[in-house]
This record gives C-alpha cells, structure tokens and sequence, in this order.
C-alpha cells in the first residue's frame, strides 16, 4: 500500500471515531439548546463527508480515474470548508443572523462549479493535471474572510465577558487558521499530503462542545445566585418585618415629621431592595450600605435603647455582591443581639481598606455560636455544649451565610470569616480584593 495513502488511513481512523463519539453524546446530551446541537450535527457531517471526499479522491487517483470524477471530488471540497467555518461562526454565536456570509459560500460554490465547463477558478486535465484559473483562489479568500468574522465573533465574546473559558472559541480558531496555512501552503509540514483541517476541525467540536457545556455551568449558576437573592429579599422583607416597620410608622402618627422620616427610610429599604433582585453583577457600595442604613433606622426606631448602632463607613469606592451587608446585619440582630437575655446588644458595621483589600466588618455581642475556621464548616452547636444556640441557626443562619460565601468567592473572589464565641457575640469579615491587586492582603 502506497505510503501517503496508508498515512493517510491512520489519521483518518481514529478522526472518524471521535465523530462517532461526539455525535452520540450531543444527541443524548439534554443540555445542548436545538440551535447548537444542529450546528455541531452539521459541522460533523460536513468533516465526515470531507472524509468520505478524501477516501474517494485518493481511490480515483490511485485507479486513475478520469478528469471528471477529480473535478467533482475537488469543487465538492472547495465548496463544503467555507460552510464549515460559517457553521463554526454560529455555534460560537447562536444568536446573529449569517446571511452575508451564506452567500458569499454560496457564490464561492457556484464559482467553483464553473470548472465542469471552463477554466476560470481551475481546471483538471488527462495530461496537465490541475491547473489553477484566475479565480482558482476564491475558496481560499472566502475562507480567510470567513476566519476573520470568526476571531472578531470570538474576541468580542472574550471582550464582553473576560472569562477565562472564553479563551477557547479563540484558541479553536487559531487550530483552523495553522491547519488552513498548513493545508494550503505548508509544503513539507503537510505530512505526506494528509489535510490537517479535518483532525483540526473535529477538535474545535471537541473544544467547542467543553466550551458550551461550561457556559451552560455558568449560566446555572448565574440562576442559582438569582434564586439566592430572591429569598435573601423574601427573608429581608418577611411579613413580621413589614408589620413591625408599619407599627413604627403608625406610632408616630401624632408627630408627623418622625412617621416621615420613618415612612422614608421603609419605602427607600423596600425600593433599594427590589432595585438590587435585578441585578446579576455586584453593585456599587455606596448602594448596599444606603439599603442597610434604611433598615437599621427601622430597627432602631422599633428596638430603642435595646439596639445600639455605630457605623464607621469610611471606604465605599468598590464593589461587592448585592445583599452582603444587609445578610450579615440581619444575621446580627436577628440571631445575636436579639437572643440576647433583654434582647440588648451593639451593631458595628465597619468598611475600610487595606493596601490589596476592601474590608468590611459586622460585629455584635449577641449569644454567638460554635463556628470553624471556614464558614463552610459551621458546627452543628448542640454539640460543642452551646446549649443556649437556637435550633433554627442552621436553617436559616448557616445557609445565608453560606450562600453568600459562595456568591462573594464566585462574583468577585471575596472571601468571609466568621469569628464567634457562645455568650460572647460574632465578628463577620469580608475582604473583597482591589482591582488589579492580588488576593492576599
């Protein structure tokens, strides 16, 4: 057997085996949206018809098939690889509309089968073999056009987003790019005459399927930090609190700049509140501690002499997840100072920076609890003879405060440390890093 052709067969083998193989998994995999599993479908059986074209050209050449059947074989070839790189454009981005670029494969195709009746794009002759007309190099500038709408789609995908998974759309593209130049005019580096497209292709679909699969992750978890702020929200404005903020309201009835003051801050908590469930990036901080003010000016009104607040805001020039201040804070009261014999106690809310790190601090001296080093690992109280721990902390404290360790560790590499003792009170510390500054301080 001739050498390139057994080359040839050892590349194409195990090609054909990962076509199988992904074909299986995207058709059984419910997570692929319709539009990207028949894009990907679609690539794949354009390579496996490419590979088909490969297996029939070197049979005609080694036959010595006539001029006809080559021609077919390469205008099919010429014709096919720019409708791959407009399919790869539209599984990298689903939603625009490729009609420029559908016909401009279009016209390439029909450029090329001019070759059946003319020499204008090639020709293949008995005795010359091909010979290259003055259009014979549409197919590869069409291409290079093509490449080059597929880096712009995948470096503005990168741009908007800056995650790292984005890198590979764009790492994918540039396995085409050195296959095409390798393919085209590459000359030794062609090993023997076997196309490097179609491997380079099948691992872009590789690639490509490992770069859907974690955008999918991504967006799960763009929903699982959503239904977190929504019942953060539930939990902040729980009918108890609502009630308890109205009678507040009404007991200044008679002194009416008092009930104004109170009815401004319940309707700016309640207004900051439903302006932050819309947002899906972290906010400014000056917004969520103008949302904590509102709510601890309600708290104060209602428990009086029993709460004492200080606030020492000094740094709100960053950013942090909507709903860190205001968990820690209700955390606070709710389940420290409030279980408090006399239900007595101090709040102190605390931002400040550091050289590498925005800090804010939530302390009280309510009845504590047993904790870890890592909030991940809240104990179970009852079992370190904390007896006086209430029996709803895991439920509703140790979940928020997890949950927001979760959200400040995923949106912008915060972390948080709970410091407490029974009887003694909690410390809360979130560091959330400066931009361009490392994670430790």
């Amino acid at each position: 057997m001739n050498e390139a052709l057994q080359t040839e067969i050892n590349v194409m083998i195990p090609t054909v085996f990962l076509i199988v193989g992904l074909i299986f998994i995207i058709l059984i995999d419910p997570y692929y949206r319709r539009e990207q599993r028949r894009s990907m479908l679609m690539i794949l059986a354009a390579v496996t018809a490419l590979i088909l074209h490969e297996g029939i050209h070197f049979y005609a050449e080694w036959n010595g098939a006539g001029a006809f059947v080559l021609t077919i074989c390469a205008i099919f070839a010429y014709s096919i690889r720019p409708a791959i790189i407009v399919l790869t454009c539209h599984l990298i981005d689903s939603k625009r509309k490729l009609w420029m670029e559908w016909v401009m494969v279009a016209v390439n195709a029909v450029i090329h089968l001019t070759s059946l009746f003319s020499g204008v794009c090639f020709q293949i002759t008995e005795d010359s073999g091909f010979i290259r007309g003055p259009l014979g190099y549409t197919s590869h500038i069409v291409s290079a056009v093509l490449i080059a709408r597929l880096v712009y789609v995948s470096l503005r995908i990168y741009g908007q987003t800056r995650k790292a998974e984005n890198i590979i759309p764009i790492f994918a593209v540039l396995m085409i790019i050195m296959a095409t130049a390798i393919d085209s005019f590459g000359g030794e580096l062609r090993f023997l005459q076997v196309p490097l497209l179609l491997p380079a292709i099948v691992g872009d679909c590789i690639f490509l399927y490992i770069w859907l699969h974690l955008q999918y992750v991504r967006e799960h978890e763009n929903d699982i930090l959503a239904q977190q702020r929504i019942r953060i929200m539930v939990s902040q404005m729980r009918p108890h609190f609502i009630y308890n903020s109205l009678n507040v309201i009404g007991a200044y009835l008679d002194e009416p700049e008092k009930a104004e003051k109170a009815l401004e801050n319940f309707t700016g908590f309640l207004r900051g509140s439903i302006d932050l469930l819309d947002s899906t990036e972290c906010i400014p901080a000056e917004q969520e501690f103008k949302t904590v003010e509102h709510f601890l000016y309600l708290e104060k009104e209602r428990f009086g002499d029993k709460l004492e607040i200080k606030l020492e805001i000094s740094d709100v020039a960053y950013e942090m997840p909507a709903f860190t201040v205001q968990t820690l804070v209700e955390n606070a009261i709710s389940h420290g100072i409030r279980r408090n014999k006399g239900g007595r106690g101090t709040l102190i809310v605390k931002s400040f920076e550091t050289e590498k790190m925005h800090v804010i601090e939530v302390q009280d001296d309510g009845v504590g609890f047993v904790v870890s080093d890592e909030i991940g690992k809240l104990k179970e109280a009852g079992k370190e003879g904390g007896k006086n721990i209430p029996n709803d902390l895991e439920e509703h404290s140790h979940i928020g405060l997890r949950n927001l360790s979760e959200r400040l560790r995923y949106m912008c590499n915060g972390t948080m440390k709970i410091q407490s003792k029974p009887g003694k009170g909690t410390k809360a510390q979130v560091r959330i890093p400066k931009k361009g500054s490392g994670k430790d301080a």
